[in-house]
């Protein structure tokens, strides 16, 4: 039970320090996300209402420039959701020590045979406390999954280019509509 709770504390060392870079980048990425849609706002405003195109040929150009927008948010809710990993592995670690010490006191109480220590032991280490936790970590990898998956990954990368090309694409509208 030593080595799996001083996994667990190494492994919640780790986030502790990255979480400051993980912040960081969500930061970051939220203002981007802010920007970005103030831009792909003005794209809709400028072809609605300043060059009086119809309202579809208006919605189809502003939600083209706010797709890449709807990617890179879902990055940036699964980076808000990795920093709440260290709380869950925390949570989870409690959970196993409180059941483990609850089984070892049963045991020692002589509440439970000796014949049911393996049993108990099985049933808390295996069932139990991958049921108690399998929600949160179920949960967790589908928060943090555009982190790990290459293709959402890839998606992430593009996206970041088409909203230059959002940008770049505002400000000519912009200076169009100032001429």
């Amino acid at each position: 039970m030593s080595v799996e709770t001083g996994s667990l504390e190494k492994i919640k060392q780790l986030f502790q320090r990255i979480l400051p870079l993980v912040d960081d980048v969500a930061d970051a990425l939220g203002v981007l996300l802010l920007c970005s849609a103030l831009a792909a706002a003005w794209i809709f405003v400028y072809f609605f209402y300043l060059q009086k195109y119809s309202l579809a040929v208006s919605l189809v150009a502003g939600g083209v420039s706010f797709f890449p927008i709807l990617i890179l948010l879902r990055i940036w809710f699964a980076l808000e959701n990795l920093k709440d990993i260290p709380k869950i592995a925390g949570e989870i670690m409690e959970d196993v020590s409180d059941e483990a010490a609850q089984s070892w006191h049963g045991i020692k109480s002589g509440k439970k045979g000796a014949m049911n220590v393996l049993g108990q032991a099985r049933k808390l280490f295996e069932i139990r406390s991958m049921l108690k936790s399998a929600d949160d970590i179920f949960e967790q990898y589908f928060s943090i999954g555009p982190l790990i998956n290459p293709f959402y990954l890839l998606l992430g990368v593009l996206s970041l280019i088409a909203l230059f090309f959002v940008f770049v694409t505002g400000a000519l509208l912009g200076i169009m509509s100032i001429i």
